[in-house]
């Protein structure tokens, strides 16, 4: 291939919602040089709110395969198929498990003439057998298995029979810019104690637990702001009701600038039960914001006491006294902000992340 024709990336998502492997997309789009590479996004599961964020950008083409208007999963993968033949890409960059397997059918379709890469975002423990099985048996077919973490890379490693000199560790990146702008003047100025946690309503994030915490905050003035939306929303907020808090909740729905809300918040915590490297406590580590995590959530990135709190998971108990703890000992968390913020900075950037794809793809290429 000429040098200067454009490298066509495709990059397959399920769902355009605001979860960690889309929202990253979502930067790649906006990151990718559009001399150098002409960039695709498709769902292959259903549409999503985060799709208008996507339409923003001029260069980037979209593809929006929905079940619901295709009438079945099926239906959608057949469509993508004539996609992919109409637009021939170089390189199939997949995320999670309905996305891998679009990668895995078309690599083995168009063999050597598509480049397949997959990224792995989760240590995914609480998958059912079956899942795992199935990529066990996909992933071995990759060029490439990127983990956003090394603790990912051990579990894909351990897991699904991939040859080391196929796997790589890429570290999530974030937007860095807008988070080490939010002001840390506000922290802990008023009695009432913001606890902030961002993140669909998902299973995966725990807040059921962090629902119960508060319940167990007695006396201390607080409020808790969720950042979300998602299937389990009205079980939550049945939850929120039944345990006499719902009148310190403040459901925000589905925010595209939490970023703008941060400034008005003292402390986040995130209950996740499992993790592959969390973007939203690195975003919020970037903008000087004390964070509780559990060790899945916190893995990789925090070092507890020194720059966060790490507390178990599913223990509604341990997350109410380490709450009640920060909200006592408020000069110490301040403390515990500035190096995490300090570390986000010089570790975090997403330029960073995008540099080393970039590499990947380069090397991809070089193969052909």
């Amino acid at each position: 291939m000429s040098m200067s024709k454009k490298t066509k990336i495709l990059h397959i998502i399920p769902i355009f919602a605001t979860g960690g492997a889309e929202k990253l997309v979502l930067q790649y789009a906006k990151m990718f040089d559009p001399k150098k590479y002409e960039v695709h996004v498709a769902s292959c599961v259903e549409d999503g709110e985060l799709r208008t964020e996507f339409e923003k950008l001029a260069h980037v083409h979209i593809f929006v395969g929905s079940r619901t208007a295709d009438g079945g999963r099926r239906a959608v993968y057949a469509r993508l198929e004539k996609y992919v033949e109409e637009i021939k890409p170089d390189i199939i960059h997949t995320h999670m498990l309905s996305a891998d397997w679009a990668g895995f059918v078309f690599r083995r379709k168009y063999g050597k003439n598509i480049k397949w890469v997959s990224t792995m975002h989760n240590v995914e423990t609480a998958t059912s057998w079956w899942r795992q099985m199935l990529w066990k048996y996909i992933l071995k077919r990759a060029d490439k298995v990127i983990s956003v973490s090394q603790k990912v890379e051990d579990f894909v490693l351990d897991n699904f029979g991939i040859q080391r000199n196929k796997s790589v560790v890429l570290q999530n990146g974030i937007e860095l810019t807008k988070w080490i702008k939010v002001s840390t003047d506000g922290l802990f100025s008023k009695k009432k104690l913001r606890i902030a946690c961002v993140g669909r309503f998902w299973e995966q994030k725990g807040h059921i637990y962090l629902l119960q915490a508060c319940a167990l905050l007695g006396d201390l003035e607080y409020e808790l702001h969720l950042f979300g939306g998602g299937p389990l929303e009205e079980n939550l907020k049945k939850e929120a009701q039944r345990l006499g808090i719902q009148q310190n909740v403040v459901w925000h729905g589905m925010v595209s600038d939490v970023e703008r809300y941060m400034a008005d918040i003292d402390i986040v915590a995130q209950p996740s039960l499992w993790e592959g490297l969390s973007l939203v406590v690195m975003e919020v580590m970037a903008a000087g914001r004390p964070v509780i995590a559990t060790p899945v959530a916190g893995a990789e990135l925090i070092d507890d006491t020194k720059n966060g709190y790490i507390v178990p998971a599913k223990n509604p108990q341990a997350l109410a006294e380490k709450i009640h703890y920060v909200s006592q000992h408020r000069e110490e968390a301040l403390r515990v902000a500035l190096p995490a913020r300090t570390y986000a900075t010089s570790h975090f950037d997403i330029v960073q992340n995008v540099q080393s794809l970039e590499g990947i793809y380069s090397q991809l290429k070089k193969y052909e």
